[in-house]
């Protein structure tokens, strides 16, 4: 009996010995942002927007602009959907960020989180400048944004007064999104 004993406390050092680890390599350095996704929170998620990942803290991020007392706030409307762009079976949210950086203009991006194991790096696209926004929805396997903007005579300082529905699609290799509009006044072309 104490032979078995033996036995199996020896093998049982060396096969802990020899075996493999359970814990993940560590990730290499490849000089790409991560963003975080979670579509069930997108309050408190990464965004990314012309090169840099923004990520809110309970809807929002306020950043101090370099050399200048102004700052650079990004904020999560009330505008939301919810639907399964990627085909995963699990629920992914679109929503409307706004970006204020205390010059004349007020940005607006559609922001996808997707669920799964690939993340989209680059989640958002630019809608427009001072644009109104009326709605967010999931339609045919696609997010759609209406919005109110201007042609390209119309100034700033009037009210947009065009319809355009913004489009969101996954592409076929399901990396990145393709984004489209339509209208009725030639904007989108």
């Amino acid at each position: 009996m104490k032979t078995k004993l033996a036995i199996l406390s020896v093998l049982s050092i060396v096969l802990t010995a020899c075996g493999g680890s359970t814990e993940s390599a560590p990730a290499q350095n490849n000089d790409v942002p991560v963003v975080v996704q979670n579509p069930a929170d997108p309050a408190n998620a990464g965004y990314y927007i012309d090169g840099i990942v923004y990520t809110l803290v309970n809807g929002a991020l306020e950043q101090q602009i370099e050399d200048s007392s102004t700052m650079n706030v990004f904020k999560l409307l009330e505008f939301k959907a919810a639907g399964d762009i990627n085909s995963d079976g699990t629920d992914d949210t679109a929503v409307v960020l706004l970006n204020d950086s205390g010059e004349s203009g007020i940005f607006y991006y559609l922001g996808i989180l997707t669920s799964g194991s690939t993340p989209i790096i680059e989640n958002t696209t630019f809608l427009g400048d001072r644009i109104d926004i009326k709605a967010i929805n999931f339609v045919a396997g696609k997010f759609e944004v209406t919005y109110l903007d201007r042609d390209e005579e119309t100034s700033f300082d009037a009210d947009p007064n065009v319809e355009i529905i913004g489009i969101a699609e996954l592409d076929e290799s399901k990396t990145s999104f393709n984004f489209s509009c339509r209208d009725t006044a030639g904007i989108c072309l």
